[in-house]
């Protein structure tokens, strides 16, 4: 496919344009890109269930690292990550939140294919 060039833009844009075809790439890969009529709003959740499933996979591996699986340490090694470890707590919560968001958002995707 020939790419269409733009008028070169005036002042910084067009000093960053004639180095970097900033304005033609945007246009060729997002701003003239076709898009289907049936297209709403609904069908962003699947992008959303994918953003959640990384989210939770980082969360995970970061809580991994810090938790002992053993019956004898397992609730310490929790308020460890809670009170000591910075920012713990919020991964902990972005990590159990996100479960349930993740679920939420799957299921909404799935409708969305099932019913629109």
């Amino acid at each position: 496919m020939e790419v269409k060039t733009t008028p070169i833009a005036t002042g910084l844009l067009g000093w960053l344009d004639k180095r970097y075809p900033l304005i033609n790439t945007w246009n060729y890969h997002v701003g003239e890109y076709y898009a289907p009529k049936n297209f709403n709003l609904w069908y962003l959740f699947g992008s959303i269930a994918l953003l959640v499933f990384v989210n939770q996979l980082v969360t995970g591996i970061w809580l991994t690292m810090n938790y002992k699986p053993s019956a004898a340490e397992a609730f310490n090694s929790i308020k460890y990550i809670m009170r000591d470890v910075e920012w713990g707590w919020l991964i902990r919560y972005l990590h159990s939140t996100g479960a349930s968001a993740f679920f939420i958002v799957i299921y909404d995707a799935r409708a969305t294919l099932w019913f629109l």
